[in-house]
């Protein structure tokens, strides 16, 4: 996944502050930078799988709704 600058900024931004506020220390750049590296390659595929997982669920959920309903349009 591609960030822009303005969203990778962001995330590092976040990234250092929450790391100020958990643990009274600063974060550097580069720190924050190798953070934002492993989050994006080991944590962000599976949120994308949970989240396909997930709207093949609603997709299939819709799709058994709108088979029922045309099962009640047949004409016997």
């Amino acid at each position: 996944m591609d960030l822009t600058r303005a969203q990778k900024k962001e995330l590092l931004d976040k990234l250092q502050s929450y790391y100020f506020d958990a643990n009274h220390e600063r974060l550097g750049l580069i720190g924050a930078e190798n953070l934002l590296t492993f989050f994006m390659n080991e944590c962000a595929p599976l949120v994308y799988n949970q989240a396909l997982k997930d709207a093949r669920f609603v997709v299939e959920q819709q799709f058994s709704s709108l088979d029922e309903e045309l099962g009640v349009l047949e004409k016997r």
